[in-house]
């Protein structure tokens, strides 16, 4: 008689004892107390060389004085000093007669071939390293010696007599004939002509752009129109457009997900590996018409499994030498005639190869979404996974749960929003209000402060603000300012503001208790306004385009306040290398501020909204 059991089997036992491997005793192979840490490390005082990394040097120059003279001086200390001198001297040769110009950005707009496409206004950004005191930077078309742009440049650095300028010049392309051409910089010192620098581009009307990419005309702060005034100056227009209010973002689509394009064109194991990545997205956009592309033997597993309306095939043939699938010239030809002139929302690859994503290309989709995004530079969001086995390092996560996880961070990216993490009620939060002569939701911080200076709101605007908000809103205001900036005659300003209170320098634990009770919260983009959103108070932010606010803003409550400029996105953080001076920041109105704020208080309180 055979004995019945339930459930599994037991596995066997493996002839290694690993029951004394805990967490307090694990090692691994990996343990080093004694691990460098370079990414933590000061490197500008470990190198002598660190000044000559921001010069506009070729990649070969570089080369040299980032990897082998440093090399050299490590393991020749006495020599340190000299090699320093002799890397001064060849720069100083190396720009002796000629100044040297680098180039940071023209336009924000790429085609397929890396050639820029300027649209609207646009920021033609260089670095130059001269002996030469500059003085003006003039844009030119080809062929033409009129002047579209001009700029001054601003010097950033010195270094012995060479120093580093930046140029920063905002260019109406209206005013350029439409198509591919040449686009000239010259740099002069007085009537010296001192350098130039030109490049291809190509020129498209603004409103081929907006009708290409509506979502990122809304919303992105990068894309400036063309002046309707053509009378008025560039950068008057761009300084007078208003600033933009941006809601904390909901998720990464701008507007309803109604047709799909999903791509696997690998083999059925793949495919089956993919199925529940499938059915979850089927469930994520109930209301989208899906359609897959897969191979053609591959489609009836597809179509058993319902998990699209529409399926289409595409048939590769394999190269048993390279080990490599492939499409014939007639089954590419095939594949482009089914893709071709057809129109998606979204289109994901589930493939973490390198080799289908270009596909995507083949029709037009109003969000791309795929592994390997840093290879792809068209695909609008994306992740990376890596796992690794502790003896042989590689991946331990398995296909199935690989392939949803882009799906999961898609989902996620949906739904961005955090939840709020109030602060724990503590006995010391009613006398830390107390001391300072506030009751919860009876008060708002204005923080002024910011590491670094081209994030600051004016300090001036910052006092103009507390005085029309207190006139208006008769609310008691608990304002910080940086030490560095707080001068007697700041003091002697905010000791004339009537219901604002300078706060002394407190300890996190009180600051955090003032942020979390407080009715709204006025401040730069920097730490303050996270923490305040992250307890559940609104906000609104100052914000400087040199990151996204989509990416920067904080994630919940109140308003986003940023200018669109040509140049946003720079991710500066010297206020020297601009060239505009953080025109972007310091440009925005008091009035606009004052406005947003009293709006944010009119509603609720300072309940979060809604939208």
């Amino acid at each position: 008689m055979v004995k019945q059991t339930s459930g599994y089997p037991e596995p066997p036992q493996s002839t290694l004892d690993t029951r004394a491997c805990s967490a307090a005793s694990y090692q691994g192979l990996d343990t080093d107390p004694d691990a460098p840490l370079p990414s933590l490390s000061d490197r500008e005082t470990q190198s002598p060389f660190s000044d000559l990394m921001t010069l506009p040097l070729p990649r070969n120059v570089k080369w040299f004085l980032t990897r082998l003279v440093p090399a050299i001086s490590q393991k020749l200390p006495r020599v340190d000093r000299l090699l320093s001198t002799l890397c001064y001297a060849f720069i100083f040769l190396f720009v002796a007669f000629r100044t040297r110009i680098t180039l940071i950005q023209i336009g924000s707009m790429k085609a397929a071939t890396g050639l820029p496409i300027l649209s609207g206004v646009i920021a033609f950004r260089v670095l130059v390293l001269s002996r030469h005191d500059l003085t003006r930077a003039c844009v030119n078309p080809d062929g033409a010696t009129t002047d579209i742009a001009m700029a001054t440049p601003v010097p950033v650095r010195k270094i012995g007599s060479l120093k580093i300028w930046v140029v920063n010049a905002w260019v109406d392309t209206a005013r350029l004939p439409v198509g591919r051409q040449k686009l000239h910089l010259n740099i002069y010192a007085g009537s010296r002509h001192a350098g130039h620098i030109r490049r291809f581009v190509t020129i498209r009307p603004q409103e081929d752009i907006a009708a290409c990419l509506p979502d990122g005309i809304q919303d992105s702060d990068a894309f400036v129109p063309s002046p309707s005034d053509k009378t008025m100056g560039t950068i008057d227009h761009v300084l007078s457009l208003p600033v933009e209010r941006h809601r904390p973002q909901r998720q990464i689509f701008s507007g309803a997900i109604r047709s799909i394009l999903i791509l696997r064109t690998d083999q059925l194991g793949d495919v089956s590996a993919s199925l529940p990545a499938m059915a979850r997205l089927r469930t994520l956009f109930p209301e989208a018409r899906i359609t897959v592309l897969s191979q053609k033997a591959i489609a009836p597993v597809l179509v058993a499994s319902g998990v699209a309306d529409e399926y289409l095939s595409l048939s590769l043939s394999y190269n048993s030498r390279t080990e490599r699938r492939f499409l014939t010239a007639e089954a590419e030809h095939a594949v482009r005639d089914s893709l071709r002139g057809r129109e998606f929302d979204l289109a994901i690859d589930l493939s973490p190869g390198t080799e289908s994503q270009p596909l995507m290309l083949l029709c037009a989709a109003r969000y791309r979404v795929s592994f390997k995004p840093g290879q792809f530079p068209f695909i609008d969001f994306g992740i990376e996974v890596t796992s690794r086995d502790k003896i042989n390092r590689k991946a331990v996560v398995n296909h199935a749960a690989h392939v949803s996880m882009l799906v999961s961070a898609l989902e996620g990216a949906m739904h961005m929003r955090q939840t709020v993490v109030p602060r724990l009620p503590s006995n010391s939060d009613a006398s830390i209000l107390g001391d300072h002569g506030v009751e919860k939701k009876g008060y708002i911080v204005v923080h002024s402060g910011a590491r670094h200076p081209i994030n600051r709101w004016p300090l001036p605007n910052f006092l103009a603000f507390c005085a029309d908000f207190q006139a208006v809103a008769r609310i008691p205001i608990l304002l910080f300012i940086d030490k560095d900036d707080l001068t007697d005659a700041i003091k002697a300003q905010c000791e004339g503001l009537d219901g604002v209170k300078l706060m002394p320098s407190i300890d996190m634990n009180a600051f955090d208790t003032l942020l979390s009770h407080t009715l709204l919260l006025v401040a730069n983009d920097t730490g303050p306004k996270h923490l305040a959103a992250t307890r559940g108070v609104n906000v609104v932010s100052i914000a400087i385009p040199r990151v996204n606010w989509q990416e920067w803003g904080q994630n919940r409550g109140g308003v986003i306040l940023s200018r669109r400029v040509p140049c946003a996105g720079c991710g500066l953080n010297d206020r020297h290398a601009c060239g505009m001076d953080a025109a972007c920041v310091v440009s925005v109105p008091v009035a606009t501020v004052l406005e947003a704020a009293l709006e944010e208080i009119a509603y609720g309180k300072g309940d979060t909204r809604s939208d």
